[in-house]
């Protein structure tokens, strides 16, 4: 049987046991505050969080050490050595650096799991011996050099690859779990299906305890506890085991009990009838469609905020038609839906779908503006190169700055993603643009944002900087050599034309 093991206990999952949580909450990324005490040694929330979800129910506790710009072994052995002694649950080390993961296994009293080994030569060639020598179990993550699957099927392949590296080592079918690689709904509509396929081809073709991190489903949405635990109980269907969540959101906890019974882990229902929950009704937004009597250029601003690409032509020729000229429709319709979106989005008001959606509408608006007044077309505010750094195949961000960027008058240069520093030097010495964006959502890659920058001033290249994504900061960012951070794409855009005012 699969199982994991603390100084006190043994916990057993997979088939014929209850889905054991593994909790997610000890993880700086993110979480500024936590960030910023685990800077200073202050373990007081990583404390408060290990015992509450212990309280909670979770079965296993994630630790990850992931704090840009500090000692990050040194930071993982003494979360472990001091994890181990507060609460009897087993851990699972979450890493990306070798480093980290071995001096975490090398305190660590019992049986871990390795969060997670994927299929990139280098992280087998890594992160497998080390995990063998200290008995850990492994999450095999289906992520390979060409970037996400595409589908449930390439999963599966990739997965297998992992396997037999593993197996090729000495490790043994209870040595395994596997990773469903959950993505973000907001920017893949079927992320959620891939998934359920996965776990079913997993469960049919390989029969081994399944994970996830179930609330990446739902980044960028509102009402993340409602579709994580909506998407917990089709997954738990499906066969998985064992969870990466939190264990601290109430109506997660209630599905997890309710789920528990359903699937006959909860005998008459008994920890189930402890718990009662009631959601709240929703609201629904107006379409720019139905509005009444607004001007074209005001029904054209609402429709891209509502991310009616459909409704954006019509409102577009009809301002043409009441005689306004580019410039206005842009300054008062396009540009202003788009001030008011990031309004919204800097408080909470809107998410990551409605921006993605008005990014479209907002391109529908000027490719229509420039095919009906091709006379008008304004004068390119400046030239900015984007890449995501060296080992970072994270490009949504990146994607949305490119698109609200281009769509307010800049030209742009997309390196992609994953881009070396030698690429980015070579691409700023041809294309010579105003400004450099650089993105980082690993901390494992923010290295590269030091890296790329001190290699652009050593070439002499005159650009401005400006650096964006999860796991950077302010400070960061400013200890970098950045000209400025941009927290979002919105902040992004009203930073570019204040960098290129500047240059000027």
């Amino acid at each position: 049987a699969h199982c994991l093991t603390s100084r006190s206990s043994t916990v057993y999952f997979g088939a014929g046991f209850p889905i054991r949580i593994i909790g997610e909450r000890i993880n700086p990324t993110g979480r500024k505050a936590m960030a910023a005490e685990l800077r200073e040694g202050n373990l007081t929330t990583v404390k408060r969080d290990a015992l509450a979800q212990q309280d909670a129910g979770a079965a296993f506790l994630d630790v990850n050490a992931g704090v840009p710009g500090i000692d990050q072994p040194a930071l993982m052995v003494r979360l472990v050595e001091e994890l181990s002694q507060l609460v009897t649950l087993p851990l699972s080390i979450d890493t990306t650096d070798p480093d980290t993961l071995e001096a975490g296994l090398r305190v660590y009293p019992g049986r871990a799991l390795v969060n997670s080994v994927s299929a990139e030569p280098e992280r087998l060639e890594k992160f497998l011996p080390i995990a063998k020598k200290y008995g850990a179990a492994i999450l095999c993550l289906p992520l390979a050099l060409g970037g996400l699957p595409a589908n449930a099927r390439e999963r599966v392949d990739t997965v297998r690859r992992i396997i037999d590296a593993a197996m090729a080592i000495g490790f043994r079918r209870k040595d395994l779990l596997l990773d469903a690689l959950t993505t973000t709904l907001a920017a893949n509509p079927v992320a959620a299906l891939d998934v359920l396929e996965t776990l079913r081809l997993y469960g049919a073709e390989l029969g081994l305890p399944v994970s996830m991190g179930l609330s990446n489903v739902s980044h960028g949405l509102p009402r993340r506890d409602l579709m994580n635990s909506q998407f917990f109980a089709m997954a738990a269907a499906q066969g998985m085991s064992v969870p990466i969540l939190n264990p601290l959101d109430p109506m997660m906890n209630e599905a997890i009990s309710a789920v528990q019974g359903l699937l006959g882990h909860d005998r008459q229902g008994l920890e189930y009838s402890k718990r009662f929950a009631a959601a709240g009704p929703q609201q629904q937004a107006t379409p720019a469609s139905a509005a009444g009597a607004q001007s074209p250029v005001e029904k054209l601003q609402q429709a891209v905020i509502q991310g009616e690409k459909e409704a954006v032509k019509g409102f577009v020729m009809a301002a043409i038609a009441e005689g306004r000229d580019a410039a206005y429709i842009i300054d008062n319709g396009l540009t202003a839906a788009m001030n008011r979106l990031g309004d919204d989005f800097g408080t909470g008001r809107c998410f990551l779908p409605q921006v993605l959606l008005a990014a479209e509408a907002l391109k529908e608006g000027f490719q229509v503006l420039r095919a009906a007044l091709p006379a008008e077309k304004t004068e390119s505010l400046g030239k900015v190169m984007l890449a995501t750094v060296a080992g970072d195949i994270h490009d949504l961000g990146k994607n949305i700055v490119a698109a609200l960027l281009e769509n307010n008058g800049f030209e742009i240069i997309d390196l992609g993603k994953d881009v070396a520093v030698e690429k980015i030097v070579a691409a700023a010495k041809e294309h010579q643009p105003d400004i450099v964006g650089l993105c980082a959502l690993m901390t494992t890659t923010l290295p590269q944002v030091d890296k790329s920058i001190a290699a652009l001033k050593a070439a002499g290249i005159e650009a401005r900087t400006m650096v964006g994504g999860a796991v950077l900061t302010p400070e960061y960012a400013k200890k970098a050599g950045a000209d400025e951070y941009a927290s979002d794409a919105v902040v992004a855009v009203s930073l570019a034309k204040g960098l290129v005012k500047r240059k000027k």
